[in-house]
């Protein structure tokens, strides 16, 4: 007689006593009567988005026109049109735009933070209503970096989310024209508080809802969970939120169904969104649910007790086999299946199938233990062979060692050339072993370019050295280490070599100005092409990169724009390299600007 399979059996008792009855009553509630609600449901909460989007936007509107009286306002006029102001009549003039602007302004409103007033001419009036400590400075420099910025904005402009202290706040810039030459000479800055953008978007908030604001960025300005304000949404979400200027679509997450309602401001570049769940909206449909659950209820317990003796004898035997996978996760692989072995049927096929996968799995982890045996040897013969290699290297001290060891023989042998050769060599090489980023004293850079021209001078017997240096100032006067050698190197070689001219002259002087220290290097060798000073100036001008540190890479060496990006990146815009206008014949003089230590009062000149 052929056996019937466990899964035949529960198969048509499941499609005649459940799975057809179900269906049908369920088919006929969802077809005619879910659609319909849902989708009234929906069109009902877009119209109430709709809403909320104007109301959001009349309250930019309203902040937009708020700020129109600082426009011809005399007090501002005056503030950004005078001249000097002495420290009294600047004072006044604050005390008069906060009490009769300012002030005018915040009253009867709980939404602004803060106001600010900022010129180009660098004035800044600030103004700020708050529980908490505020850094001014920082709000100072926020302000700096928005007028900078404000070319590029329109005349009124939401730039969006920051932070005033630990506060969240949205900050929105006026644009103020001169009345004298009808040009922007300022910018008011207005930062509020989230609670009016909160209170408006609870018109859209349900149980278990989700509202917030983004803005084109991405970056979440209102949050209904504070702690997602200022957040960024994915990328894959934000196309899709930015592809239509308004849109619903549904999501399903853990067999939980979302629907998304968003739509774009008109006054700003912002975009309101609304996360609604599924069950709340159409709560309509409980009722009806409830009833079609207790009738499917009912046609489950008739099913259950036409099959329910036959389902006992399949839960005995998973619940076995789920006792012997528990130990096989605790690593236990000498289970066996003894009990369930002889069955013909497919919980039989089933616990063979169980012992055939434990003899599999031991036989795997034997070989992965193997590999990692193998790998492990193999690791220890790299580090082996890395060892090797590091003591394989020549330590630099016995470099310094063989030099020395020249030298004692130089002076045994009274050759003075040599000796002060390998001297000012190894003076060279362990000063180059140190950080090219490291400061240093300008003595230091000068000791070592000292022992550099030194033998330069025995290789160019025609040179002529020229040191005019101020030896009071040297350790006052900080600079990068080895940025002296690049530039004389740079003689020698674009001066003299390229142009096939003796080496004649090398010359370093040195001079105090009130603001900055001179140190220059001096060639009267072939020259610089006019073109090419001129357009390595504006570089060396400019705090932007550009190709001529492309230029100095292909040639392989350290060129005048690394030197002077060195100088520049530790010690400020303000210094770096500079080639000077050479006056009489011919040659080059490269310029370093440095800037004096708190020691160099006694080297400043008037």
């Amino acid at each position: 007689m052929k056996a019937h399979s466990i899964k035949g059996k529960l198969l048509w008792i499941f499609i005649f006593f459940v799975f057809l009855p179900i269906s049908i009553i369920g088919f006929i509630w969802y077809e005619n009567s879910t659609s319909t609600i849902e989708q009234a449901a929906i069109q009902s909460n877009k119209k109430l988005m709709q809403q909320t989007n104007e109301y959001l936007n009349l309250y930019i509107s309203n902040l937009e026109n708020s700020t129109y009286p600082f426009i011809s306002n005399p007090q501002i006029q005056r503030f950004i049109n005078s001249g000097e102001l002495s420290r009294y009549e600047y004072f006044i003039l604050s005390e008069q735009i906060e009490k009769e602007l300012f002030t005018q302004m915040m009253d009867g409103r709980s939404d602004i933070v803060g106001i600010s007033l900022i010129s180009k001419n660098n004035r800044q009036i600030n103004y700020y209503n708050s529980t908490e400590l505020i850094d001014m400075d920082r709000v100072r420099n926020r302000n700096y970096s928005i007028l900078n910025k404000a070319t590029e904005m329109n005349n009124f402009n939401v730039i969006g989310l920051q932070k005033i202290g630990s506060q969240p706040v949205i900050t929105v810039s006026r644009k103020i024209h001169s009345n004298n030459s009808y040009l922007y000479e300022a910018l008011l800055i207005v930062d509020i508080n989230l609670n009016q953008i909160s209170n408006i978007s609870n018109n859209l908030y349900i149980e278990n809802s989700n509202v917030w604001i983004m803005d084109y960025t991405g970056q979440i300005i209102y949050h209904t969970n504070p702690n997602l304000i200022g957040e960024y949404v994915k990328s894959a979400t934000l196309d899709r939120y930015l592809k239509n200027r308004s849109d619903i679509f549904t999501t399903t997450q853990n067999k939980e169904k979302d629907i998304f309602i968003y739509e774009h401001f008109q006054a700003t570049d912002w975009v309101l969104i609304a996360q609604l769940p599924h069950e709340k909206i159409i709560s309509h449909l409980l009722k009806l649910r409830t009833i079609t659950i207790i009738l499917g209820g009912v046609i489950i317990m008739v099913a259950l007790s036409v099959f329910g003796g036959f389902s006992l004898s399949l839960t005995g035997s998973l619940s076995y086999l789920q006792n012997l996978m528990k130990k096989v996760e605790l690593g236990d692989l000498t289970v066996q299946n003894t009990k369930y072995k002889e069955r013909k049927d497919e919980i039989g096929n089933l616990f063979r199938s169980f012992n055939r996968m434990i003899n599999e799995l031991k036989r795997l982890y034997e070989e992965v233990h193997s590999a990692q045996l193998k790998e492990q040897k193999m690791q220890i013969k790299q580090k082996e062979s890395a060892l090797r290699a590091m003591q394989a290297q020549i330590n630099p001290h016995f470099l310094y060692n063989t030099l020395e060891i020249i030298n004692s023989h130089a002076i045994l042998e009274d050759n003075m050339v040599i000796s002060k050769t390998a001297t000012s060599l190894a003076h060279m090489f362990r000063y180059n072993l140190g950080d090219a980023r490291q400061v240093v004293s300008l003595r230091e850079e000068i000791d070592h370019i000292k022992s550099y021209l030194e033998i330069q001078k025995e290789r160019h017997r025609h040179l002529e050295i020229d040191l005019q240096i101020d030896d009071e100032c040297l350790e006052a006067i900080s600079i990068i280490r080895l940025s002296l050698q690049p530039l004389v190197e740079n003689a020698f070689l674009h001066g003299y070599q390229d142009h096939k001219m003796k080496a004649s002259y090398i010359g370093i002087h040195t001079f105090t100005k009130s603001d900055y220290y001179i140190v220059q290097i001096i060639d009267k060798g072939y020259g610089i092409n006019s073109k090419i000073k001129e357009k390595y100036n504006l570089a060396f001008k400019s705090t932007i990169d550009n190709h001529i540190q492309d230029k100095e890479k292909e040639s392989k060496s350290i060129g005048l724009w690394n030197v002077h990006e060195r100088i520049r990146l530790a010690f400020g815009s303000s210094y770096g390299l500079h080639i000077k206008e050479v006056t009489q014949g011919k040659g080059t003089i490269i310029e370093i600007k440095l800037p004096y230590s708190e020691e160099a009062n006694s080297c400043i000149t008037s």
